[in-house]
């Protein structure tokens, strides 16, 4: 029991030291070349957030949304395109800091691809 504590209370720690992952997730349309650009400052669940949307029909993107029902999800591939680090010690914005990556790589990737 007392062993159980111990651990509950190591797991808390680290649990309460992790940082969220930052920056700039995109999701590519192999098929068509398009591309979806979205930022956010937990990337992990702004994945798994648009996933469920898509898979049940109510992401906001419309577009994206019917060539996804069209498609399938085997022709989407997710990937954090950007991560921006956590700093120690610093008063960060980091939402301001997470747009700026995002509008700048949208910038960059409409050259190359039909954006979202």
């Amino acid at each position: 029991m007392n062993m159980d504590k111990k651990y509950r209370k190591k797991l808390n720690a680290e649990f309460l030291e992790m940082k969220p992952l930052m920056g700039v997730l995109t999701i590519l349309n192999n098929a068509e070349n398009k591309i979806f650009i979205k930022e956010g400052i937990d990337l992990r669940s702004l994945s798994n957030r648009i996933r469920f949307e898509l898979n049940n029909g109510l992401f906001d993107n419309r577009n994206l949304q019917s060539d996804w029902i069209r498609l399938g999800e085997e022709s989407f591939v997710f990937e954090n395109a950007i991560i921006v680090p956590w700093e120690e010690n610093k008063i960060i914005d980091y939402k301001k800091r997470v747009q700026k990556v995002k509008n700048d790589l949208q910038e960059e990737q409409s050259k190359l691809k039909n954006i979202y």
